[in-house]
């Protein structure tokens, strides 16, 4: 009965979980990653035809584009794009690893 009433005053407290605070990342590895992208296909043009949000393992689309400082990122589907914009430089800067 204890367990139960302190479980009930834990929840009503309404601890909820943040959102973590976006990391600051470095602008130079922003633009690192944007360059590995832009040359998976082997050309560089500033528009990265592989889906970055698949590692570029898949093709993208110019139906679900991201503009990003010049380049046109093409993702595989609204799905993808909406999930890879929300860290986007944190996503960009991991291709350049």
């Amino acid at each position: 009965m204890h367990v139960l009433l302190l479980t009930s005053l834990l929840l009503a407290c309404g601890a909820q979980a943040e959102d973590p605070k976006p990391v600051p990342v470095d602008p130079a590895r922003v633009k690192a990653g944007l360059k590995h992208a832009d040359l998976a296909d082997g050309t560089e043009d500033k528009i990265v035809h592989k889906c970055a949000g698949c590692a570029l393992g898949m093709d993208g689309s110019a139906s679900h584009v991201i503009d990003k400082d010049g380049y046109k990122l093409h993702m595989c589907s609204a799905t993808c794009k909406t999930n890879y914009q929300k860290n986007l430089d944190k996503s960009l800067a991991e291709l350049a690893d």
